[in-house]
């Protein structure tokens, strides 16, 4: 089979690794290629890719092809025009797309992965000037591909309402984790790293500072907590992992007016904003924090809670989205809205960590649940039926 991938989200526009659909992008490819050494992958990369990521690539198998862009820049033209007439020369089976578009210009065979549709009921979450995207990309993307692979139910669910004609074509394939790269970054952690001095217990909130994250609210649970238990000022640290995103303001606010209320017992702040993280480092927090709080208010999957629970790292999670698909009986689940609910959960966690062994535990089995590898292998049986179509 031959296959080509747009790879656009292979990283981020700064050229590293990148989370969310970069994440994806990377692990789903990488293990497609390693399991199927029989097809052919032809993946125009972005200008971004570090040559050292071009050369990890390559490295995969001769049956690697790597179509690099005309110029720097990737203008709307080079996407929907020139891309497809690249790809048309490759004479590919089937077109992939990890992050939801199909280039205009593109009308053979097309598989798409589709994340989340939460911009349709929530496009104040996200950032302004996005109406062709969701309007006319997505739309026809939706309406033209073969196949539509979705990662959770809860996306399939939001999918088939919102885009009803396309029912028949949507298959369910959950992310993963790759357990070998998890222990080859645990087991080679630096233990006096300065990322942050672990002597306290860390709540760890680890994703891109936006709205839909609920951040505000988890950071004002985490300063009710302090005021509930005093004693734990010095003992326990609040700490922010990811790049600055969009609408932050009253992040950064908050953050501001929590870190000034106890200014004169921890002048150095009870919350930390390290900013992006590179993959180890996100391994070194999530493995050593005293548990992951991550009360989005919407999910398309939630990577973060699935990695947490891979380290055996206690997970406080929203009970919306796809998080408790993703989290089964082994996470506590409180309603984003409701900061007491959040603040009890946080000091159950961090007050009475042996109350939490038995959920670290199941987290542990449930996480062995997903593997990227599994994944690849569903998302080539699906491309493999829509070439043969």
């Amino acid at each position: 089979m031959r296959i080509a991938i747009d790879g656009t989200t292979l990283c981020a526009p700064d050229g590293s690794r990148g989370a969310g659909i970069e994440h994806y992008t990377w692990s789903i490819l990488t293990a497609m290629i390693t399991l199927s050494p029989e097809d052919l992958f032809f993946i125009f990369v972005p200008a971004s890719l570090p040559f050292e990521s071009i050369q990890q690539l390559k490295a995969l198998g001769p049956h690697v092809k790597i179509l690099s862009p005309f110029r720097p820049t990737f203008s709307f033209i080079s996407r929907h025009l020139f891309l497809p007439l690249r790809i048309l020369i490759q004479r590919p089976d089937v077109f992939f797309s990890p992050f939801g578009q199909i280039p205009l210009g593109w009308r053979g065979k097309a598989v798409v992965t589709v994340h989340d549709l939460a911009i349709y009921d929530h496009p104040e979450w996200f950032p302004s000037n996005q109406d062709f995207s969701t309007r006319v990309l997505v739309p026809g993307s939706l309406a033209r591909a073969d196949g539509l692979i979705a990662v959770s139910r809860a996306t399939q669910k939001k999918l088939q309402d919102l885009f009803p004609q396309t029912q028949d074509r949507v298959h369910v394939i959950y992310e993963g984790v790759s357990l070998q790269e998890v222990h080859e970054a645990v087991t080679h952690t630096n233990q006096s790293s300065r990322l942050f001095p672990f002597d306290r217990d860390v709540v760890l909130m680890l994703g891109t500072i936006e709205p839909r994250k609920n951040i505000v609210n988890a950071l004002r649970a985490f300063d009710l907590f302090l005021q509930s238990h005093p004693e734990q000022v010095s003992q326990a640290r609040c700490v922010l992992a990811g790049k600055m995103g969009w609408h932050t303001q009253e992040v950064e606010q908050v953050l501001t007016q929590i870190n000034t209320r106890w200014r004169s017992i921890e002048p150095d702040g009870v919350i930390v904003f390290l900013g992006p993280v590179t993959e180890q480092q996100k391994w070194q927090l999530l493995s050593r924090a005293a548990c992951l709080l991550y009360p989005s208010y919407d999910e398309g999957f939630g990577l973060p809670l699935l990695e947490a629970m891979t380290v055996g790292t206690s997970v406080i999670a929203s009970d919306r989205g796809a998080l408790p698909e993703v989290g089964g009986e082994a996470v506590v689940y409180v309603d984003p809205e409701d900061i007491e609910a959040m603040s009890f959960a946080l000091t159950q966690c961090l007050l009475v960590p042996e109350g939490m062994r038995e959920l670290r535990e199941l987290g542990i089995q449930r996480a062995s649940e997903f593997s990227w590898e599994r994944a690849a292998q569903q998302t080539l049986d699906i491309l493999r039926k829509v070439a043969n179509q």
